[in-house]
């Protein structure tokens, strides 16, 4: 199996600032083109040990961060037809989590069909974060003791705290530019424009003077880890200080296996799937900052390894003359019960829409 070492670890570090330039991150490594290339291809698709990704800002998009954590599971992936789906993962002890980002208008819908799939009694949690902590992680890390590492002293100059105030103007050619860049922020813009139909250009047009000058996305790197060496948690936070919280979770954010961080007004949600030494040092932060009255209390879930999570990319479909609108699934709901079922029926011969792709 490929080891990662110095050198990748700080191309993946250089790639979360630039993915579009591997010339200028090999003259800033003062290491050949031709060998930064090389290992980016093993990682990236040989290996595949890692991806770099555009992580969407929601809040500039006008969407809301909605998770349930429901007590059961069904036989089948009805929960996630609905094309504001971001991602699905099972729990252990029999527990699902679904996660959406939706327009604040349709939330109400959402959980109004959550609890026609599962029904009122299944939901253990349901939560609406409108801010998200976004930070560039941090590869460095992974070359030191796990015993060492001090977080409170890990930079976070890039880090970022987004809130859902006032929606960016869109259109779908944006949102497409961001769907291609969530599955693989290294894609050429020739390629994103021919996807598009359009010219190079007016591609790059849009992905510097939409996407880009507007910060409507982040760029980040992720390893994908072991999860039998280092299993993946689900932490949710309820809190008291908010500043005090944000001061502390924003270096946690910049830490590798660590997603990054959905707020509300006393509440957070993350996923961390670090070495089980540093996952230990988190655990004590958090029983340090109960102490302190900080958090008042936290709970974890342990992803079940034996299912591959579903995630998927932004629903660029749904956004018609200037408003996120409802899809198939909805406008069904909003029909009756019976004429959801139907509606369910049929997308699940077809599996999913077409336009909304999954990430491996």
């Amino acid at each position: 199996m490929y080891s990662l070492d110095r050198l990748d670890y700080e191309i993946l570090n250089k790639i979360q600032e630039n993915p579009f330039n591997i010339a200028k991150i090999a003259k800033e490594l003062k290491t050949p083109y031709h060998k930064v290339r090389r290992r980016l291809n093993r990682l990236l698709k040989e290996e595949r040990i890692a991806r770099v990704y555009a992580e969407p800002i929601y809040p500039k998009l006008g969407l809301s961060t909605v998770v349930f954590v429901l007590n059961r599971r069904l036989e089948n992936d009805t929960d996630i037809t609905l094309l504001y789906s971001m991602s699905k993962m099972q729990l252990l002890g029999g527990r699902t989590l679904l996660m959406y980002n939706i327009p604040r208008k349709f939330i109400r819908d959402l959980k109004r069909f959550i609890r026609i799939l599962y029904g009122e009694e299944s939901i253990e949690h349901y939560g609406v974060y409108n801010r998200v902590l976004v930070g560039r992680k941090d590869f460095k890390i992974l070359d030191e003791d796990p015993d060492e590492i001090d977080i409170h002293e890990i930079d976070i100059s890039d880090v970022n705290l987004y809130y859902q105030d006032h929606a960016e103007p869109l259109d779908r050619t944006d949102l497409f530019i961001i769907k291609k860049l969530q599955k693989d922020a290294t894609m050429s813009i020739t390629s994103i424009a021919r996807s598009l139909g359009i010219s190079k250009q007016l591609a790059e047009y849009h992905l510097k003077k939409h996407v880009m000058s507007r910060g409507l996305v982040e760029f980040n790197a992720k390893i994908f880890a072991d999860l039998k060496r280092q299993p993946r948690l689900v932490l949710l936070v309820e809190f008291n200080d908010y500043l005090a919280l944000v001061s502390t979770v924003m270096h946690i954010v910049k830490i590798p296996f660590t997603s990054s961080i959905f707020l509300s007004n006393n509440r957070m949600i993350m996923y961390i799937g670090t070495p089980i030494n540093l996952t230990l040092r988190l655990m004590r932060l958090l029983d340090d900052l109960v102490e302190k009255g900080v958090i008042t209390k936290y709970e974890y879930y342990i992803q079940d390894p034996s299912y591959m999570p579903r995630r998927y990319t932004i629903g660029h479909k749904l956004y018609r003359n200037g408003a996120w609108r409802r899809d198939r699934v909805l406008k069904a709901l909003r029909r009756g019960e019976v004429r959801l079922m139907e509606e369910l029926n049929v997308l699940s011969e077809h599996h999913r829409y077409d336009d909304l792709e999954e990430l491996y």
